[in-house]
Protein backbone atom coordinates (compact mmCIF):
# COMPACT_ATOMS: atom_id res chain seq x y z
CA UNK A 1 0.00 0.00 0.00
CA UNK A 2 1.41 3.41 -0.99
CA UNK A 3 1.28 5.70 2.03
CA UNK A 4 1.21 8.95 0.07
CA UNK A 5 -1.92 7.83 -1.76
CA UNK A 6 -3.35 6.57 1.54
CA UNK A 7 -3.05 9.99 3.20
CA UNK A 8 -3.66 12.28 0.24
CA UNK A 9 -6.19 10.19 -1.70
CA UNK A 10 -6.12 8.37 -5.03
CA UNK A 11 -8.46 6.73 -7.53
CA UNK A 12 -6.53 3.47 -7.15
CA UNK A 13 -6.91 2.94 -3.41
CA UNK A 14 -7.53 -0.68 -2.46
CA UNK A 15 -10.48 -1.84 -0.38
CA UNK A 16 -8.12 -2.47 2.55
CA UNK A 17 -6.83 1.10 2.36
CA UNK A 18 -10.38 2.47 2.35
CA UNK A 19 -11.22 0.36 5.40
CA UNK A 20 -8.14 1.61 7.28
CA UNK A 21 -8.88 5.24 6.30
CA UNK A 22 -12.43 4.88 7.63
CA UNK A 23 -11.11 3.43 10.91
CA UNK A 24 -8.56 6.25 11.32
CA UNK A 25 -11.20 8.90 10.67
CA UNK A 26 -13.66 7.22 13.01
CA UNK A 27 -11.09 7.15 15.83
CA UNK A 28 -10.33 10.83 15.16
CA UNK A 29 -14.05 11.63 15.45
CA UNK A 30 -14.24 9.78 18.78
CA UNK A 31 -11.23 11.72 20.11
CA UNK A 32 -12.67 15.03 18.89
CA UNK A 33 -16.03 14.26 20.52
CA UNK A 34 -14.28 13.46 23.80
CA UNK A 35 -12.46 16.81 23.53
CA UNK A 36 -15.77 18.63 23.16
CA UNK A 37 -17.29 16.88 26.18
CA UNK A 38 -20.88 16.21 27.19
CA UNK A 39 -22.06 19.58 25.93
CA UNK A 40 -21.46 18.54 22.31
CA UNK A 41 -23.26 15.22 22.72
CA UNK A 42 -26.36 16.99 24.01
CA UNK A 43 -26.31 19.61 21.20
CA UNK A 44 -26.94 22.32 23.77
CA UNK A 45 -26.37 25.36 21.58
CA UNK A 46 -26.34 26.61 18.01
CA UNK A 47 -22.60 26.32 17.50
CA UNK A 48 -22.62 22.76 18.89
CA UNK A 49 -25.19 21.82 16.27
CA UNK A 50 -23.18 23.39 13.43
CA UNK A 51 -19.99 21.62 14.52
CA UNK A 52 -21.78 18.26 14.73
CA UNK A 53 -23.40 18.69 11.31
CA UNK A 54 -20.11 19.83 9.76
CA UNK A 55 -18.08 16.98 11.19
CA UNK A 56 -20.63 14.35 10.17
CA UNK A 57 -20.74 15.71 6.61
CA UNK A 58 -16.95 15.87 6.44
CA UNK A 59 -16.56 12.33 7.73
CA UNK A 60 -19.07 10.98 5.22
CA UNK A 61 -17.21 12.54 2.28
CA UNK A 62 -13.82 11.25 3.46
CA UNK A 63 -15.13 7.76 4.08
CA UNK A 64 -16.79 7.22 0.70
CA UNK A 65 -14.42 9.13 -1.58
CA UNK A 66 -11.00 7.51 -2.15
CA UNK A 67 -9.72 10.69 -3.85
CA UNK A 68 -10.27 12.92 -0.84
CA UNK A 69 -7.34 13.82 1.39
CA UNK A 70 -7.42 12.06 4.75
CA UNK A 71 -4.89 14.51 6.21
CA UNK A 72 -7.04 17.55 5.41
CA UNK A 73 -10.05 15.73 6.87
CA UNK A 74 -8.24 15.07 10.15
CA UNK A 75 -7.04 18.68 10.32
CA UNK A 76 -10.56 20.02 9.78
CA UNK A 77 -12.04 17.64 12.39
CA UNK A 78 -9.68 18.86 15.10
CA UNK A 79 -9.98 22.50 14.04
CA UNK A 80 -13.78 22.13 14.32
CA UNK A 81 -13.34 20.57 17.77
CA UNK A 82 -10.97 23.34 18.87
CA UNK A 83 -13.31 26.10 17.71
CA UNK A 84 -16.21 24.39 19.49
CA UNK A 85 -14.24 24.16 22.75
CA UNK A 86 -13.33 27.86 22.44
CA UNK A 87 -16.93 28.91 21.76
CA UNK A 88 -18.18 26.78 24.66
CA UNK A 89 -15.68 28.53 26.94
CA UNK A 90 -16.78 31.95 25.67
CA UNK A 91 -20.40 30.88 26.09
CA UNK A 92 -19.76 30.33 29.80
CA UNK A 93 -18.07 33.74 30.13
CA UNK A 94 -20.48 35.76 27.95
CA UNK A 95 -23.63 33.66 27.40
CA UNK A 96 -25.68 36.55 26.03
CA UNK A 97 -23.11 37.30 23.34
CA UNK A 98 -22.51 33.75 22.11
CA UNK A 99 -25.69 31.74 22.36
CA UNK A 100 -29.43 32.22 22.17
CA UNK A 101 -31.41 33.03 25.31
CA UNK A 102 -34.48 31.22 26.66
CA UNK A 103 -37.77 32.53 25.25
CA UNK A 104 -41.02 32.62 27.22
CA UNK A 105 -43.87 31.18 25.14
CA UNK A 106 -46.54 31.27 27.88
CA UNK A 107 -46.70 33.40 31.00
CA UNK A 108 -49.44 33.52 33.60
CA UNK A 109 -51.43 30.99 31.59
CA UNK A 110 -51.47 33.21 28.48
CA UNK A 111 -49.73 32.26 25.24
CA UNK A 112 -47.41 34.95 23.90
CA UNK A 113 -48.24 35.04 20.20
CA UNK A 114 -45.34 37.34 19.29
CA UNK A 115 -42.76 35.01 20.83
CA UNK A 116 -44.32 31.97 19.17
CA UNK A 117 -44.03 33.70 15.80
CA UNK A 118 -40.46 34.87 16.46
CA UNK A 119 -39.37 31.33 17.34
CA UNK A 120 -41.37 29.73 14.47
CA UNK A 121 -43.18 27.45 16.91
CA UNK A 122 -46.57 26.28 15.69
CA UNK A 123 -49.39 25.25 18.01
CA UNK A 124 -49.06 21.65 16.81
CA UNK A 125 -45.33 21.68 17.63
CA UNK A 126 -46.01 23.15 21.04
CA UNK A 127 -48.77 20.69 21.91
CA UNK A 128 -46.56 17.77 20.84
CA UNK A 129 -43.75 18.96 23.11
CA UNK A 130 -46.21 19.40 25.97
CA UNK A 131 -47.50 15.85 25.59
CA UNK A 132 -43.93 14.56 25.89
CA UNK A 133 -43.71 16.50 29.16
CA UNK A 134 -46.91 14.90 30.45
CA UNK A 135 -48.83 18.18 30.20
CA UNK A 136 -52.02 17.53 28.24
CA UNK A 137 -54.06 20.63 29.09
CA UNK A 138 -52.99 24.23 28.49
CA UNK A 139 -55.31 25.32 31.30
CA UNK A 140 -53.04 23.48 33.80
CA UNK A 141 -49.90 25.35 32.72
CA UNK A 142 -48.63 28.65 34.09
CA UNK A 143 -45.35 29.11 32.17
CA UNK A 144 -43.71 27.60 29.08
CA UNK A 145 -40.09 28.40 28.24
CA UNK A 146 -38.31 27.51 24.99
CA UNK A 147 -34.74 26.68 25.98
CA UNK A 148 -31.72 27.59 23.77
CA UNK A 149 -31.25 23.92 22.77
CA UNK A 150 -34.79 23.62 21.35
CA UNK A 151 -36.60 21.85 24.20
CA UNK A 152 -39.34 23.36 26.32
CA UNK A 153 -39.65 23.68 30.08
CA UNK A 154 -43.09 23.64 31.68
CA UNK A 155 -44.20 25.13 35.00
CA UNK A 156 -47.66 23.95 36.01
CA UNK A 157 -50.13 25.94 38.09
CA UNK A 158 -50.05 25.06 41.82
CA UNK A 159 -53.48 23.40 41.71
CA UNK A 160 -52.32 21.09 38.88
CA UNK A 161 -49.19 19.85 40.64
CA UNK A 162 -49.15 16.31 42.07
CA UNK A 163 -49.45 16.01 45.83
CA UNK A 164 -46.18 15.23 47.63
CA UNK A 165 -45.36 12.95 50.59
CA UNK A 166 -44.50 16.06 52.62
CA UNK A 167 -47.94 17.56 52.01
CA UNK A 168 -49.51 14.28 53.16
CA UNK A 169 -47.31 14.23 56.29
CA UNK A 170 -45.77 10.94 55.22
CA UNK A 171 -42.15 10.04 56.10
CA UNK A 172 -39.63 10.74 53.31
CA UNK A 173 -38.86 7.91 50.92
CA UNK A 174 -35.31 6.97 50.01
CA UNK A 175 -34.37 8.16 46.54
CA UNK A 176 -31.30 6.48 45.08
CA UNK A 177 -30.02 4.84 41.94
CA UNK A 178 -30.60 1.15 41.32
CA UNK A 179 -27.42 -0.92 41.71
CA UNK A 180 -26.46 -4.04 39.77
CA UNK A 181 -25.76 -7.03 42.01
CA UNK A 182 -25.54 -9.80 39.39
CA UNK A 183 -25.02 -9.55 35.66
CA UNK A 184 -24.99 -12.61 33.40
CA UNK A 185 -24.47 -14.96 36.33
CA UNK A 186 -21.54 -13.01 37.83
CA UNK A 187 -21.88 -11.30 41.20
CA UNK A 188 -20.67 -7.70 41.22
CA UNK A 189 -18.45 -7.87 44.28
CA UNK A 190 -17.58 -4.15 44.20
CA UNK A 191 -21.23 -3.03 44.27
CA UNK A 192 -22.12 -5.58 46.92
CA UNK A 193 -19.25 -4.40 49.13
CA UNK A 194 -20.08 -0.72 48.55
CA UNK A 195 -23.63 -1.32 49.77
CA UNK A 196 -22.33 -3.08 52.89
CA UNK A 197 -23.95 -6.38 51.87
CA UNK A 198 -22.59 -9.91 51.62
CA UNK A 199 -23.19 -13.18 49.76
CA UNK A 200 -25.38 -14.55 52.55
CA UNK A 201 -27.79 -11.61 52.21
CA UNK A 202 -27.83 -11.93 48.43
CA UNK A 203 -28.46 -15.69 48.51
CA UNK A 204 -31.29 -15.14 50.99
CA UNK A 205 -32.93 -12.61 48.65
CA UNK A 206 -32.54 -14.96 45.70
CA UNK A 207 -33.94 -17.84 47.73
CA UNK A 208 -37.09 -15.81 48.41
CA UNK A 209 -37.63 -15.81 44.65
CA UNK A 210 -36.96 -19.54 44.32
CA UNK A 211 -33.43 -19.11 42.92
CA UNK A 212 -30.67 -21.26 44.43
CA UNK A 213 -27.76 -20.56 42.10
CA UNK A 214 -26.61 -17.00 41.25
CA UNK A 215 -25.22 -18.29 37.96
CA UNK A 216 -28.79 -18.85 36.80
CA UNK A 217 -29.53 -15.11 37.11
CA UNK A 218 -29.13 -12.85 34.09
CA UNK A 219 -29.71 -9.61 36.01
CA UNK A 220 -30.26 -8.80 39.68
CA UNK A 221 -30.57 -5.19 40.88
CA UNK A 222 -31.15 -3.58 44.23
CA UNK A 223 -33.72 -0.89 43.49
CA UNK A 224 -34.07 2.46 45.24
CA UNK A 225 -36.93 1.32 47.50
CA UNK A 226 -35.05 -1.78 48.68
CA UNK A 227 -36.62 -4.37 46.39
CA UNK A 228 -34.33 -6.83 44.61
CA UNK A 229 -35.31 -7.18 40.94
CA UNK A 230 -34.24 -10.41 39.23
CA UNK A 231 -34.40 -11.72 35.68
CA UNK A 232 -33.29 -15.25 34.83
Amino acid sequence: MEWKAFWEGSKELSTLALVIRAIVLYIALIIATRMMGHRQVGILSGHNYLVAAGIVSLAAVRMVSPESSLVSGLVIVFVYAGVNVLLSYLDIKWPKGIDRQPTILMQGGRLLKENLLDCHVTIDNLLGQLRLKGAHSLSEIDTIVLEPYGKISVVKKPEALPITRKQMNLPPKLAALSTILIYDGVIDEANLHQLGLDHKWLLTKLGEKGITNPQDVFLAMLEAHGTVYTSV
